[in-house]
């Protein structure tokens, strides 16, 4: 376990949580704006964030796959895609149920204690969704990019 965790201790590990951050916090407004605005409109606040939820998630695939480690997007597979929504659909789950617990311990929520909720349930999760996407998602697109970086250098 100690070794593992030396592995997010590191200069690429950390530039790849900066990466994740930015766009999490990205995403996260956009999915914040996107679920009060579907509240607003009149759906539950479960079904408000999780229809935004799906919105934010097909943006963070791409985003994350792209940018935080710097992968082709064109490279995508069926085992990536469906991973990276199995991280993500455990985390959606645990941002509404975080959402119905706040809701059931305060009462009808505030716009403000709604999203309060849930930006305290994505720090929450955050670190664990990252070595997910890393060491589970992106794990064999990542070895293989290097595989083709560390043969082009040896050539």
């Amino acid at each position: 376990m100690r070794n593992y965790l030396k592995t997010l201790v590191n200069r690429e590990a950390f530039i790849q949580m900066v990466k994740l951050g930015f766009i999490g916090g990205f995403n996260t407004v956009v999915t914040l704006g996107l679920s009060l605005l579907f509240r607003k409109l009149g759906l539950l606040d479960e079904l408000s964030v999780a229809f935004a939820w799906v919105i934010g998630t097909l943006l963070s695939y791409f985003l994350n796959r792209r940018w935080t480690f710097a992968l082709e997007t064109s490279g995508a597979n069926v085992r990536e895609t469906s991973h990276f929504f199995v991280v993500n659909i455990v985390a959606g789950f645990l941002t509404v149920g975080f959402v119905f617990l706040a809701g059931r311990l305060r009462g009808d929520l505030s716009d403000v204690e709604f999203l309060g909720a849930q930006i305290v349930a994505a720090a929450i999760i955050v670190i664990p969704k990252f070595a997910a996407y890393r060491d589970v998602v992106f794990k064999r697109s990542l070895s293989k990019a290097k595989r083709v970086v560390s043969d082009a250098s040896e050539s």
